[in-house]
């Protein structure tokens, strides 16, 4: 018997040309179909909402502070939430790690100081301003003549160099200079008063005292003397009745 060599490549050939009519046929038979199907629009209209995610502001390490503003003799905080303006941005753990400095600040005398937040080796610096307290307003202050003797000392009270009643508040920043009164030499001075942006001057009259000449001693005159009656005593009466006796012997 003879054997048949099967030639590999004509098989594949053949192969593949039955897979395309097959593919075709499918094909075909799909578009009729499709063609002869009736699409119906949906009745109700879909709706697509497209919602953004909305993400948490994002963390930080580095403070944004404030500056801060106080009255002269108020106590500052202490406590560094009230120095940092980005507290919601600040990480709650990094916050527990921040220290505060204040040891600059004086609220006792009118300025700006610094302030520090450190966090590991950063520093961040802010300003505190510490300012007067607000006053009240005066619209009139007329100030007094003062005379005084000479040597004496000046006044220390108040309303003995204004005339119109002073607010207490008023009186604790009130300044009066009289550093060019010399109460050892007569004359006339000025000094001056301070409050606020306001300077008033007044006048103190320093005046040598007065001497008084000595009084004179007043002469008395003479007065003459009076005849006193001295009163016979016992021992008298008996000379007196002597004499008599002796009188009567003789006549």
């Amino acid at each position: 018997m003879k054997k048949r060599t099967i030639n590999k490549n004509k098989i594949g050939t053949n192969i593949l040309m039955m897979s395309l009519i097959i593919s075709g046929m499918i094909s075909l038979t799909s578009g009729a179909v499709l063609n002869k199907m009736e699409f119906k629009k949906p009745k109700n209209k879909v709706k697509i909402k497209i919602v953004e995610k909305s993400l948490g502001k994002q963390k930080t390490n580095v403070p944004k502070l404030k500056e801060i503003e106080v009255e002269v003799n108020v106590p500052i905080s202490v406590n560094i939430e009230d120095y940092i303006e980005n507290l919601n941005e600040i990480d709650e753990k990094v916050l527990k790690k921040f220290k505060l400095d204040t040891s600059l600040v004086n609220v006792s005398e009118k300025g700006t100081y610094t302030y520090t937040i450190s966090y590991k080796d950063k520093k961040y610096n802010g300003t505190v301003n510490v300012k007067e307290k607000e006053l009240p307003t005066i619209e009139k202050m007329t100030l007094k003549e003062i005379n005084i003797e000479k040597g004496s000392n000046l006044p220390q009270n108040l309303n003995d160099y204004i005339v119109e009643d002073i607010p207490e508040e008023a009186k604790a920043v009130i300044k009066i200079d009289t550093s060019k009164v010399n109460t050892n030499n007569a004359g006339t001075y000025q000094y001056t008063v301070k409050y606020k942006d306001k300077i008033y001057t007044g006048t103190i009259k320093v005046f040598e005292p007065q001497v008084t000449p000595p009084k004179k001693e007043e002469i008395k005159p003479e007065t003459p003397p009076t005849e006193v009656e001295i009163p016979n005593t016992p021992d008298d009466k008996q000379e007196e009745n002597k004499t008599e006796e002796n009188t009567n012997k003789k006549n």
